[in-house]
This record gives C-alpha cells, sequence and structure tokens, in this order.
C-alpha cells in the first residue's frame, strides 16, 4: 500500500463519515451524488476500497461505501460543511503503519484513545469494525473489549475523541464528528410504563379495564403508551391521585392491571397504604407530596465496578454538559470504576470519595436538571454531605475538590493510609505498624458504648439502625465484640472518619471544605433545606440568613470529625417534615437503612425510601422503578425525558426511506477539531 503512504504524505485527509442503512440516507446529503463502492466477502481485505474512496474523494467527489444493508457515507469535510452535514465520524488520516497515520493525522500517539485491531479479519468483517467505530464516536459508547460491560467514552476535557483502526496493509484515524446522537428511549416495548391519574377507586377502575382492553386490541403498545403519558402530562396534577404500571410485554402488563385491580379495594380501606410490584408498578392512596421529598446522600465505599455504565445513552445532551464542565473521567474514577471487575474493592479512601460523589452527582442533575425534581430537603450519610453540597448547584466549582481530594494528606495520610492522626492521639512513631479495621456488628449502641472504656483503641463511629460500626486497633475491636457476645463483619477498609483521632483534623477538613458559593446559591437552593448530621437539623444560617462558604465547611468538618448517628439524623429529619427518602447516589446500602430505622420506630407506612440505583440492575429500569412512586406520592416533575425519547422512537419507526431527523443533530462537542 504504497500509494496510502504516498497520498498521506502529500496532504491532510479530512472526510466526513456518516452510517446508516442503505436505503436511509441523512436529508442533509439525499441530494449530493455518491459513487458506490461495494464490500463483498470475496475481497481479501478493505484497504484497497478505502484507497478507492480516498483518490475519488481527492477529486471531489462522494463515496457510498457499502456492505449488505449498511452504508458509510463518505464527503469530503468541505462538502460536508456546505450541506450544513454534521458528521458522526471524521477520518483524518491513514498511513501504512499506525506512527505514519498518527503523523498523518496530526496527532499524538497519546491522543489515541482506542486502538482497534482487525488486520487479519474478512473485508466484510473490517467494515462491520469501521462502522461500529463510527457508531462509538457518534454515539460516546464503547467497549475496547467484547468481554467487558460497554460505557462511556470518557475523554480528556475539551479534547475530542480519536481512534485508530488497524487494516491487513493500512492503518486509519478517526475522530468524533459533529452530530449530537439522539436519546434513545427509556421505554420501549420490553419497558412498558403506564401512569393512570383518578380521584376516586371507581376511576381507576374504569381507566385500568379500559388499558386492559387497548392493550390487547392495539397494533402498537408503544403508541398506547405514548397516549397514555401524554394526557397524564397535560392533566395528571389536576387528580388527587396517580397509579404507575410497568411491565416488560403484554403479558406481563396484563398481570399487573389485575394485580393493582385487586390492591386499590384494600388500599383504599386502610390508612397510610401503598402497593408495588417487582416489576415497579407503584401506587399509594395516602400522597406524601412534594414538601415531603427528601434527597438522601450515601457515604463513601457504595461504589462498584461498571455502576451507571449505560446511563449516557438516555441522556447524552447532559453528559456533554458535565463533560464540559470539568475532568468527567475524574469525576466518576472511570479509569477505576469501568476496566474491569472487583476493581472498586482496590481504590484508595479519595477514589471512593471521588467515585461516590460523582456517581451522586451525575444522578442529581437527572432528577433536576431532566425531570425538574427539587426536593424539600436533603441530607447525607458521612462523607455523603459533601455529595450534597456538591451536587445541588451550591458550590461554583465542585470539580477542584477532585484533585485536592486525591492529594490531600486528610484522605491520603491522616485518616487512612499511615493514620498519622490515630498515631498521634495513640502517641504512636510513624514507624510502628497498626493495624487498623472496622466492623459491622447487629447490637444497639448503647452495650458497645459500656464497654468502650475498657477497650481504648476501639471506637463505636457510626451508629445505623439494628446495626453499629465499631473501629480502631484490628485485635481491641475483635476483643470487643468477644466481650459483647457478637460476630462482626470486617469491612477491611481503613478510614478513621467519625472518630475521636479524627477530630485533630477538625480545622484542616474545615479549610478543605470552605469552597466558594454561586453568586445565586439563596435563590437556587431556597425551596431545598439542608440538615446537618453533625447537629440533626437545619444546617444553622448566620445571621445573614443566607447559606454561605462557613456554614458549609463547618458544617461539614462536624460531621466528618464526630461519631455519625445515623439513626436519629433519619428520625430528626422526619419530625422536621421529611418522609419520602430518594438515596441520590451508586447502589441502595443507605436506603436500606432508612427502610429498617423507620420499621424500628413504627413509620413503615408513614414514609417512603426509593433508590435510584441498585448494583445487578439495569440503568434503565433503576430509574423507571425510582419515578413509579415519585410520580404516585405527587411530587412535581417533568415527563419529557420519557416523552421525547417515545416519541422519536416512534418516529424513526417509519417506512423505510430519507430520514428528515437522523444524522442532522447540531450540537458541538467542545473539542472538535475544525
Amino acid at each position: 500500500m504504497a500509494n496510502v503512504a504516498d497520498s498521506s504524505s502529500k496532504m491532510p485527509l479530512r472526510v466526513a463519515l456518516l452510517k446508516g442503512a442503505v436505503n436511509r440516507a441523512p436529508s442533509t446529503i439525499a441530494a449530493l451524488s455518491f459513487v458506490t463502492l461495494e464490500v463483498t466477502k470475496d475481497a481479501a481485505n478493505l484497504d484497497h476500497t478505502l484507497h478507492q474512496a480516498q483518490e475519488k474523494l481527492s477529486q471531489g467527489q462522494c463515496i457510498a461505501l457499502r456492505c449488505n444493508d449498511q452504508n458509510i457515507w463518505m464527503l469530503p469535510a468541505l462538502t460536508a460543511a456546505k450541506q450544513k452535514c454534521h458528521p458522526h465520524a471524521v477520518l483524518v488520516g491513514c498511513g501504512e503503519t499506525f506512527a505514519s497515520a498518527v503523523e498523518h493525522a496530526r496527532r499524538q500517539s497519546t491522543d489515541i484513545t482506542a486502538k482497534i485491531n482487525h488486520s487479519e479479519s474478512s473485508a466484510t468483517e473490517q467494515f462491520d469494525a469501521l462502522l461500529q467505530l463510527i457508531d462509538s464516536l457518534h454515539t460516546r459508547h464503547f467497549s475496547l473489549d467484547a468481554d467487558k460491560a460497554s460505557h462511556y467514552w470518557f475523554t480528556r476535557p475539551h479534547q475530542a475523541r480519536v481512534a485508530s483502526l488497524e487494516l491487513a496493509q493500512s492503518t486509519w484515524v478517526l475522530t468524533q464528528g459533529t452530530a449530537s446522537a439522539p436519546a434513545i428511549s427509556i421505554l420501549n416495548d420490553k419497558r412498558l410504563f403506564f401512569i393512570i391519574a383518578a380521584d376516586t377507586q371507581i376511576e381507576f377502575s374504569e381507566q385500568l379495564e379500559q388499558l386492559a382492553a387497548s392493550s390487547i386490541t392495539t397494533q402498537c403498545i408503544q403508541t398506547t403508551m405514548l397516549e397514555s403519558l401524554l394526557a397524564y402530562q397535560a392533566n395528571g396534577d389536576t387528580k388527587r391521585y396517580a397509579l404507575v404500571l410497568q411491565a416488560a410485554h403484554r403479558s406481563g402488563l396484563a398481570t399487573e392491571i389485575s394485580g393493582m385491580q385487586k390492591a386499590l379495594v384494600e388500599i383504599f380501606d386502610k390508612e397510610d397504604s401503598s402497593y408495588k410490584t417487582p416489576a415497579g408498578s407503584y401506587f399509594s392512596a395516602t400522597p406524601l407530596g412534594q414538601q415531603a421529598l427528601s434527597f438522601v446522600y450515601p457515604g463513601v465505599g457504595t461504589v462498584y465496578p461498571n455502576m451507571l455504565n449505560s446511563l449516557h445513552q438516555y441522556f447524552p445532551a447532559l453528559y456533554a454538559r458535565l463533560e464540559r464542565e470539568g475532568d468527567f473521567e475524574e469525576t466518576l474514577q472511570a479509569k477505576r470504576i469501568y476496566p474491569s471487575a472487583g476493581i472498586a474493592d482496590e481504590m484508595s479512601l479519595g477514589e471512593l470519595a471521588i467515585a461516590g460523589v460523582g456517581a451522586s452527582y451525575v444522578l442529581t442533575k437527572i432528577l433536576t436538571q431532566e425531570f425538574a425534581i427539587r426536593p424539600a430537603y436533603a441530607l447525607g450519610y458521612s462523607m455523603g454531605e459533601a455529595a450534597m453540597w456538591a451536587s445541588l448547584d451550591v458550590w461554583q466549582a465542585p470539580h477542584q475538590l477532585i484533585e485536592a481530594t486525591q492529594t490531600s494528606p486528610i484522605f491520603t495520610t491522616a485518616i487512612s493510609g499511615n493514620l498519622t492522626a490515630v498515631r498521634e492521639a495513640w502517641q504512636v512513631s510513624v514507624t510502628e505498624p497498626i493495624q487498623w479495621n472496622s466492623f459491622v456488628v447487629r447490637s444497639p449502641a448503647q452495650p458497645i458504648l459500656d464497654l468502650l472504656p475498657k477497650f481504648p483503641r476501639a471506637y463505636l463511629p457510626i451508629i445505623q439502625g439494628d446495626t453499629c460500626v465499631i473501629a480502631g486497633c484490628e485485635q481491641t475491636c475483635r476483643d470487643l465484640l468477644s466481650k459483647l457476645g457478637k460476630r462482626g463483619i470486617a469491612a477491611n477498609r481503613v478510614t478513621a472518619m467519625h472518630t475521636p483521632p479524627a477530630m485533630g483534623q477538625h480545622q484542616a477538613v474545615l479549610e478543605f471544605y470552605h469552597q466558594p458559593t454561586k453568586a445565586d446559591v439563596n435563590h437556587s437552593a431556597s425551596a431545598t433545606r439542608f440538615i446537618s448530621a453533625a447537629q440533626n437539623q437545619m444546617v444553622q444560617l448566620p445571621h445573614t440568613g443566607k447559606i454561605d462558604s462557613d456554614v458549609i465547611a463547618k458544617s461539614i468538618a462536624d460531621t466528618f470529625c464526630n461519631r455519625l448517628d445515623f439513626t436519629q439524623l433519619i428520625q430528626a429529619s422526619r419530625e422536621q417534615g421529611a418522609k419520602l427518602f430518594v438515596e441520590v447516589g451508586a447502589d441502595r446500602q443507605t436506603s436500606t437503612l432508612i427502610d429498617k430505622i423507620n420499621k424500628a420506630d413504627g413509620q413503615s407506612n408513614a414514609c417512603c425510601t426509593v433508590p435510584m440505583n441498585a448494583k445487578g440492575g439495569d440503568d434503565a429500569m433503576n430509574l423507571l422503578k425510582a419515578l413509579a412512586p415519585l410520580i404516585s406520592h405527587r411530587v412535581d416533575m417533568t415527563l419529557s425525558p420519557l416523552l421525547n425519547g417515545l416519541q422519536h422512537q416512534l418516529a424513526t419507526q417509519s417506512p423505510a426511506g430519507t430520514v428528515s431527523n437522523q444524522s442532522n443533530q447540531t450540537q458541538l462537542v467542545e473539542g472538535e477539531p475544525q
């Protein structure tokens, strides 16, 4: 392929690439004339065909690279610009070797974030690989290894995604285009979601019967679902009650309808009664309302491998915004969370803290920016208090804390790592080993508190419902457990948060979290009451009556350095009006604790706990199962993300032909080379 090298040495290469079915050309290029180049199974490789295309493109021609029923449309970048066509990807370099291709693309080898090797594949397999790479650049959804879960394609701030494809005799370099992929619909024929609003049990029964009948006769269940959602969006807030039905198929929907019909009679007869099913259907006859909504932010250690790995497909515009705000890859600690299973267990305290806040930040933005949900209350479990302030538009630049958390002695050596704060409290030299551990034990707090004076190097940092956490010298903790007559589950994590030695770090923590607040924070956050875990009450404002950096920093430092009594925090928040607890973070560990606390207090029926995420669950299903109780409890929100995705999905299912909205998204991704 000497001619490839020759051509690459003479002129730069910029070719706009679009993908799609043969008979579904994007409207922006439908009027252009294309030379079709067929890729057949008999061809030895794709190199020769791409070289042919390159020669014709250099002459100003447009190419339709065709294999089976798929096209890759190739246009000179200038032609695409004149047509106001936003490409899915851009071909920017080629060469006989990887090095020459990167040089031709005027890139550095470190710019290439994905290297795809199909040098020994057939021509049709190579075409499929090129098609998939274009799609990955377009959707920002990629996996280098088919054996690993795919996830968002992260990139450095303000940098385009760049990938290379190695074929038999040449390497080609592609970068992301300016087209923004439309959101994948959260709802489809395998994720059915119906909302029915009514004032009485009789109204519900009538509408359920109508839905049962229409779901059988309709040809397109998705159209019926769209009509239901549009009707609710228009008039649902005028009704007293709302129920949600969820199912994975039509027959499942029939089962959910039948179950709901039977449950309604009993629900309306009981006070504080609700009904929910494993599929996600939900109804409450005593809606808690917007005024009871509390966001709850979990603490360190809830993150897990491949968490939130598909959410970007449903909210691409949001992810693009988050990417522009700061180093999104670092926000989620992506290199540690996504590469391989089990990696989260090896993360440092600082990395766990960053990833946990990152997960809460993303989920908060989905609720507040996409669904326009605003909490009446907010509280955090341990480090979740910092996540609360970072996520709810209070701090000016929360991303600045990422690097600081990775390097601050607070997290690297004082209360973790070498435990310098503990050594100072115990008067232990830096060379003397400390075997630190923490244990979860099922026990009331008082018996442990009674024993602590006899075990001076063991502490009770956390009280949480029917369990407690003890921490300190591992052997001392084991001796305490033995005296207590209880078995503890070792966490095998080194952190001295919420123990007396941490109090020596109070000033350092206060200074660390003393962050400038947004200018309009007291307007944007005025509807939310922030509850401090240290005081078990709303954060005390200064004489100005406004939230400021001093108040926030002190609240976090007090929580960080003192014992966390999560039981009292939930009880206090209930007394202040919080009854609908939404866990905004990775997994559902905090939800489990809240459920146990409410049950022990006899408040299970009067409260509702909603996890946004659950390890092992599908991201879209997790979200829908969280929305259902919020809708039934009459929380203010918009259904636009559900409606827009479903409407787009139905529109693209139209008969074959030119697709007016395909490949014509105009959002420019920052960092895209021009």
